[in-house]
């Protein structure tokens, strides 16, 4: 995969490891008390990963942010670790060479942009912005300073489920992807952010 080290999976035994590192993860977790995010200052910082900290505010925003857009609310713990796992895949995607470039992120922008226009891309956005209490201009405005993390990481993915269509005699889509890929990608995941568990500090939360 480009000019650095190939990304190698192996359907089912990835997939295994995945299952088990995830049971592995909460198991390592649930010896602490959950989080409780309401009784805690937005300010209280609950992990870090290389130099990049991530505070109670952070997490709370992160479950607003997917109820918004319809998914099931998450628990203080999976939005967590959904964070730190976004985190670790940015960065392996930077240093694969996976970064955004600006037309990228322009293109991106424009098709957003264009998408609001038309009457069924406004009504889900403003219903997106009212229930995560942000304005149209807000909502754009947190958009272009993700995208640079969100298209990176979404390169080094395609780039994973290519890999393994490729490898395994499918054919690689992003619409109604054929699920064994899914499978093997999200084992990919896993395993990198199992790799990247020791770089991550977990806070103790004081009473």
């Amino acid at each position: 995969m480009k000019k650095n080290r190939r990304i190698h999976l192996i359907a089912g035994i990835l997939c295994l490891l995945a299952a088990g590192l995830a049971i592995g993860f909460w198991s390592t977790r649930q010896k602490a008390e959950p989080l409780d995010l309401s009784s805690m200052d937005a300010s209280v910082p609950l992990a870090e990963f290389h130099g990049e900290t991530i505070c109670a505010g952070d997490v709370a925003h992160t479950i607003r942010n997917g109820v918004a857009i319809g998914q099931p609310e998450q628990t203080a713990e999976e939005a967590l670790r959904e964070m730190l796992q976004n985190m670790v895949l940015y960065e392996e995607a930077v240093r694969l060479g996976y970064g955004a470039t600006q037309s990228e992120m322009d293109a991106f922008m424009d098709n957003s942009k264009q998408t609001y226009a038309s009457p069924e891309g406004k009504a889900m956005v403003d219903q997106y912005c009212e229930q995560a209490g942000l304005t149209v201009d807000e909502y754009f405005t947190v958009l272009e300073e993700q995208l640079p993390r969100t298209i990176a990481r979404q390169k080094l993915l395609d780039a994973v489920g290519k890999q393994y269509c490729d490898e395994h005699g499918l054919t690689f889509t992003k619409v109604n992807p054929p699920q064994e890929m899914l499978d093997a990608r999200d084992a990919y995941v896993a395993q990198l952010f199992a790799q990247a568990e020791g770089d991550i500090t977990y806070y103790e939360i004081k009473d």
